[in-house]
């Protein structure tokens, strides 16, 4: 797999794609904002730079700064609302 540019959002996120493991993964960034993702398999997120605030399946908000690494399962909606810009990396599974 080459490496593809994601843009979403009227490129308020922007990603990109590489090889990583099975399912492959993306490095990105993500602008203020409330960024809605219905996802089709599993993913492992980590916030790599800023903060996000994640809601998964309309489950109460939790805080995802720096560091925090978590888990979307297959045929959620990934809520992340983010007020500074904000780094991330996403495994799929």
């Amino acid at each position: 797999m080459a490496i593809t540019h994601n843009r979403f959002f009227n490129d308020t996120v922007q990603s990109l794609r590489f090889d990583h493991g099975a399912a492959g993964a993306t490095v990105g960034v993500m602008l203020p904002g409330t960024h809605v993702f219905n996802l089709k398999g599993p993913e492992t997120m980590t916030v790599v730079a800023g903060e996000m605030f994640v809601s998964i399946n309309d489950a109460a908000e939790f805080t995802a700064p720096a560091g925090t690494r978590f888990e979307a399962p297959a045929g959620s909606k990934l809520q992340m609302r983010c007020t500074v810009d904000t780094a991330y990396f996403c495994q799929f599974h």
